[in-house]
Formats: structure tokens, C-alpha cells, sequence
């Protein structure tokens, strides 16, 4: 076998490798570490690993015949020949890694079958993919050095193959070029060193280049310059502000909301991210989705924070993971069937257990005893640790609770089982009363929903780490305002002369209950003589579940437009299933079946997109009388712009007799 560095080029095996380089700032399901995450893929044939690795130590014997300083790579890899059975990638990366001291980072490396392989004679698929997930932080020299293992193993295979490989005298000095330049795209050894036992405390640290580091979170950070050797690196508190963190289903954003209102009272300056958008103190730095791990990551280093609420939902926790490796409070308020069948996510266990991720980091768990998967994944955590909340137990329940946990919250209730007051049980002794009266932070409304996430959320504010102070209790409760300034799309109300508007996101089978609750409470009190809904659906989901969201509605409301997204058809996330201006249809088939069987005689109006569907309201509201409800659910609180034209909509005023100019 010959390395020949001459003018004539030989058939390479380039792009053997699929470079899909990805940055994850947390754990993840698929790999449970709250560092970077760099994935790469590439085809290979399982058969022909050994020959392939032996050739690869001969062609980088001929490498470094022509560059000397390559010497320590082939040392280090032919030391790994027998010492593991890996794909190459794996050990030439390996070796590479040592050859600059760099500390041991977690790295997970699978084969995947490729679909369509055709097997081998003994009918195994030899043909697989490997996927790599390398925690290691340095994120431009992994980069660069993956690259240059794989261009390496590329050679190699052509190699292999043909007998010999010949390349261009330019290719080779520059493969050796990049080699060299390697260093410099790692810290100095002491500052390495001090970066890995950052990194085994928990501590949140980012490499600011040459010999600076950004250490810890919020305003408890600061910049160093090389490894100092005072630095208290043993003590992550030093370094660590409160974190709390809401997960869940279905009420996330609203608990996310009560707990953020109930931590004004502890002076701190409080970082908030949730689904519509994130916040420090009362500026607005986001809008749209903010429950993925990227903006917390955000919100940590900025220094004005002193203490945090992150929303996490499941996307954003597959996607981006948790950016933290340690959390004070974690709430999980419920595990239903929400997204079932996405991202892999079969069964109401797998969904428990990717929110559980979220609950790995925190010392604290609040955990909902009404939930099947909330109590099964109780058992991970240590019962002094953990905090009950329940609508429904009785008080027997919830001092027995309390006996074997830190403490337990629930509800006191009337003969006719109306809610009165919530009540705290330690150690089996009841130790806090909170009347409810006087308290609807939801609309004005306070149903069962908005009792669970006003418990988990007291819960939560009580047993956390930031003293509060500034009021009792009972003020503090009856204060709790959930509105259309603050709670757009979750049930908000905004009226406008004889119109009401209601914004509200549920789509689910879990949430339209919560929605109809919320609707007939308001018409009761307001006395409606028409019921309009304007509505949409996106393209992630199935035809079978926007149908049921339209059986659902279709006995709560008079009169249906149902307008388009056009977006919707393009994301990543959109369906096969359906073509651009489908989903309306769809919609308007089920209610003109639901119409005939129920022989009613409801209108239904389609509309291309939400300026065609205003368009038509408009001119709707201004030839009815009577007071008329308008709910607009549209479920995607992450589609900001169109959020905020129906936003404009709902509350700018309106140019029709019977309504406010």
C-alpha cells in the first residue's frame, strides 16, 4: 500500500462521513450530560472495521513519514489496536484526544442499522450508521479535529479499496496544516484541568478564549484569567443562584406565571422564560417559544440575574436539553397523552421519563400525587425531598403523606366539595391554613385546573430557597393576577363593547375541558347571545386529533371560521399528510358532518390566513346584536408575529356599531 503525494488525484471516498455537527447546551435524552453535544454521522460497514483501522495506522505511518509531529497520534492509535473493539472513528478520535491532554469528557457512541441495508449472508445488516454524542466543551476543536480523524479514515478506506492512494502534495499539507493548528483551539493544560473540575462539581463555565473563563450563573458569575489557586472550585454554591423549573403537560405556563408573581415579594431581580416569550425583572428580551434550553442558557449569563423560573417543555428538552447541572426546585404538575408520537415518544412512561430530566438537576421535587407517572417516578427521589400536591386527597391522605415525605399541600373543601382554603401538613401535623377567598388569579376564575398550579406553585415558593417577605399569604394569593396583559392565549378575556374576546391555545383532548370550563363560567356571567370560534391547526399533528378538538367544540359554540397557516405546511416538524390549504378543509368537513348528524344548522366559514379570517369578524360582529363571545384558539403561542396581530385584534378597538371605537 502507497501513499503517493503527486499531481494526479485518485477516487476518493469523500462525504463517506455525513458532518452533521450539532451544538446541544444540555442533557438530553439521548445523552445525559449538561455540557455540549456534538453529533456526527457517518455510513460504515461493520464487517471490514479491522482491516479498515489497519489500514489507517499504515497510511498515518506514511503521513508521518512526510510530517514528523504526527508521531504521537500513530503511537497513541496503534496503542488502541487491541485495547478496544470501536468503529475507527472512535479510536482515532480517542487517540487524538490524548495527544493534547485533554481531560475525559462523557462520549457515547451507537451504531444504527440504516433502513434498506441489505444483509449479509448470515442475514445481519452489516451496513450501519454511527452516531457519536462527545461531550467535550471545546466545541471549535472538536470540530475541526473530527474532520481531520475522518479525512484521515477517508484515505485509509480509499486505500483500502484501491490497493494504494494517491493525493495532491496540497491536500496532504493541508490536512497536516490543520494538524498543527489544533492547539490552538484548546486551553492551556492548567486551565483544561481547572475546566474538568468545574465541570465534575457541576459548576456552569464557559471558555471565553485565551486564558479567560466565564464561571457560574447570574450575578453571582466572573471572568478569571488563567487557573487561579484560590479559586473555589469545590464549592458550587459560591457559584449557583435559585433556579426553579415547571414541567408538565398541560399548565406549565400558568404555574411558570403564579410562582414568577409569587417570588416579587423576594426582592431578587428574577429571570423568566415560558411559552410565549422571557423575561428579566419587567423587560421583555423574547418573544415566541423560550422553554427550550438555549434561552436559560442566555438568561445565566447575564449578571443582573439573581434568581430564576424556566418553563421547560418537551421539545425544548429533546432538542436542547437542561443547561444546568444543578437546580433548586423542580415542579412536574402532570404526565398525559400530549404528544404522543413525536420525537420517538410512544407511551405516557417515555414522556414521563424525558420530563424527568428536567427534574434530575433539582434538590427539591414537587411532584403531583393525582398523577399515575408523578408518582412512579417519586421513587428516584429521596421522600425528604420531595413536596405532594393534590386536589383530591383527603386529609387523612395528606397527613400521610406528609409522614413519609417533606410535606404535603391539598385543598379543604366544602359539603358540596367546593374548595375553601389550601392546607400544608408536615410530619404528619397540619401547620398552614390559606382561606381561597378573594382568590381567582385565572380571569377571575378559579376552577380545579387552576387549583393544581396554584398549589405546586405555593409549594414551590414556600420550600425554595428565596425568603420572601413583604405581605402574608392570604394578600399574597388574593394579589395573583392572570390576565390578558400577562396570560395572552390561556383563556385571556378582552372586551370590547358588546364583544368579548376569549384567546385561548388548547387543542388537546387534556386542555379543551379546562378551555369549556372557562368559556361557560364567562357566558353564565355574561349572558352571550351568539358564540363565535375562529380557529387553526398545525401541521404537527394528526388529522385524528384536530377532528376531536372539532368534536369538542362544535357543542360549545354557534358559529365557526377557520382560517389557515400558511407557515405551518413548511416547519420541520409538518405532517406528510397534508398539502398547503388542507387543514381548513379538513376542518370544515368535520363540522358540516357533525351539522347533519346532529341536524343543526351552524355556519362555516374558511379563510386562507388570519388577515382574511379578521377581515371576515369584522365584518360578522358588526350585524349581530346582542353581546357576542369570540374565541380565537390558535395553539401555537411560539408563532409571535401572528400572536401578535391577534393580539392587536382582540384589544385595539373595533369599527362597527355595538362596539368600542
Amino acid at each position: 500500500m502507497r501513499l503517493e503525494s503527486n499531481e494526479s488525484k485518485a477516487k476518493m471516498a469523500w462525504g463517506y462521513y455525513d458532518w452533521r455537527l450539532l451544538e446541544h447546551c444540555g442533557a438530553t435524552p439521548a445523552f445525559a450530560h449538561a455540557a455540549l453535544r456534538l453529533e456526527v454521522q457517518c455510513s460504515l460497514d461493520q464487517k471490514d472495521e479491522a482491516a479498515w483501522w489497519r489500514a489507517s495506522l499504515q497510511v498515518l505511518e506514511q503521513l508521518t513519514a512526510v510530517h514528523p509531529r504526527l508521531q504521537h497520534w500513530l503511537n497513541r492509535a496503534r496503542e488502541l489496536e487491541g485495547a478496544i473493539q470501536a468503529p475507527p472513528l472512535r479510536r482515532g478520535w480517542r487517540a487524538l484526544l490524548s495527544v493534547f491532554g485533554c481531560p475525559y469528557y462523557p462520549a457515547e457512541w451507537r451504531r444504527k442499522a440504516q433502513a434498506g441495508n441489505a444483509s449479509d449472508a448470515e442475514g445481519v445488516a452489516s451496513r450501519q450508521s454511527l452516531v457519536a454524542f462527545l461531550g467535550c466543551p471545546y466545541s471549535d476543536f472538536v470540530t475541526r479535529a473530527l474532520h481531520l480523524t475522518g479525512v484521515w479514515l477517508e484515505w485509509s478506506h480509499a486505500a483500502l479499496q484501491l490497493g494504494r492512494v494517491q493525493l495532491k502534495r496540497e491536500e496532504v499539507q493541508r490536512w497536516c496544516a490543520e494538524f498543527d493548528a489544533l492547539p490552538k483551539l484548546l486551553p492551556a493544560p492548567a486551565l483544561m484541568a481547572m475546566h474538568h473540575r468545574l465541570w465534575q462539581q457541576g459548576i456552569t463555565w464557559q471558555w471565553l478564549g485565551e486564558d479567560r473563563t466565564r464561571i457560574g450563573e447570574g450575578f453571582r458569575q466572573q471572568v478569571v484569567r488563567g487557573a487561579p489557586q484560590d479559586l473555589p472550585v469545590d464549592d458550587p454554591e459560591t457559584w449557583h443562584i435559585p433556579i426553579y423549573t415547571i414541567t408538565g403537560s398541560v399548565g406549565k405556563t400558568t404555574t411558570a406565571r403564579l410562582l414568577w408573581q409569587l417570588l416579587q415579594n423576594s426582592g431578587e431581580t428574577l429571570a423568566l422564560t415560558a411559552s410565549d416569550g422571557a423575561w428579566i425583572g419587567s423587560r421583555r428580551l423574547f418573544a415566541g417559544d423560550c422553554i427550550g434550553g438555549t434561552v436559560p442558557r442566555v438568561l445565566l449569563r447575564n449578571p443582573s440575574v439573581q434568581a430564576a423560573v424556566f418553563e421547560q417543555g418537551r421539545g425544548g428538552i429533546i432538542k436542547h436539553g437542561v443547561p444546568y447541572a444543578r437546580s433548586d426546585v423542580a415542579i412536574l404538575l402532570n404526565v398525559q397523552s400530549v404528544h404522543l408520537g413525536l420525537d420517538g415518544i410512544e407511551t405516557l412512561e417515555q414522556m414521563a421519563d424525558t420530563k424527568a430530566i428536567g427534574l434530575a438537576p433539582a434538590r427539591l421535587w414537587i411532584l403531583n400525587n393525582d398523577d399515575a407517572q408523578c408518582r412512579r417516578l417519586a421513587d428516584r427521589h429521596a421522600g425528604d425531598k420531595t413536596v405532594w400536591f393534590s386536589v383530591s386527597a383527603s386529609r387523612e391522605q395528606l397527613k400521610d403523606l406528609s409522614s413519609t415525605t417533606l410535606a404535603s399541600i391539598g385543598i379543604e373543601r366544602d359539603d358540596e366539595g367546593e374548595p375553601q382554603a389550601m392546607y400544608l401538613w408536615q410530619a404528619g401535623q397540619k401547620i398552614e391554613r390559606w382561606s381561597l377567598e378573594g382568590v381567582a388569579p385565572y380571569q377571575g376564575l378559579l376552577g380545579e385546573k387552576t387549583l393544581e398550579e396554584l398549589l405546586a406553585a405555593v409549594a414551590a415558593a414556600y420550600f425554595g430557597p428565596l425568603g420572601l417577605s413583604g405581605g402574608s399569604w392570604p394578600e399574597r394569593l388574593r394579589a395573583l393576577r392572570l390576565d390578558g396583559n400577562n396570560h395572552a392565549f390561556r383563556t385571556s378575556v378582552h372586551r370590547q363593547g358588546n364583544v368579548v374576546f376569549v384567546l385561548d391555545k388548547a387543542a388537546e383532548p387534556t386542555s379543551l375541558p379546562l378551555l369549556t370550563e372557562a368559556v361557560e363560567a364567562l357566558a353564565s356571567r355574561e349572558g352571550f347571545t351568539h358564540r363565535i370560534v375562529a380557529l387553526c391547526r398545525p401541521a404537527s399533528e394528526t388529522p385524528a386529533r384536530h377532528i376531536a378538538s372539532i368534536q369538542h367544540l362544535f357543542g360549545l359554540m354557534d358559529e365557526f371560521v377557520c382560517f389557515d397557516r400558511p407557515d405551518t405546511y413548511s416547519t420541520k416538524v409538518a405532517l406528510p399528510t397534508y398539502a398547503p390549504g388542507s387543514i381548513p378543509i379538513l376542518l370544515r368537513d368535520e363540522l358540516m358532518r357533525l351539522n347533519t348528524e346532529s341536524r343543526a344548522h351552524k355556519p362555516v366559514t374558511i379563510a386562507k390566513d388570519w388577515e382574511q379570517a379578521e377581515a371576515y369578524l369584522r365584518e360578522r360582529l358588526g350585524q349581530l346584536a346582542g353581546k357576542t363571545l369570540v374565541l380565537i384558539n390558535q395553539p401555537a403561542t411560539s408563532v409571535s408575529q401572528l400572536n401578535r396581530k391577534i393580539l392587536s385584534f382582540a384589544t385595539n378597538g373595533l369599527n362597527f356599531s355595538g362596539a368600542a371605537a
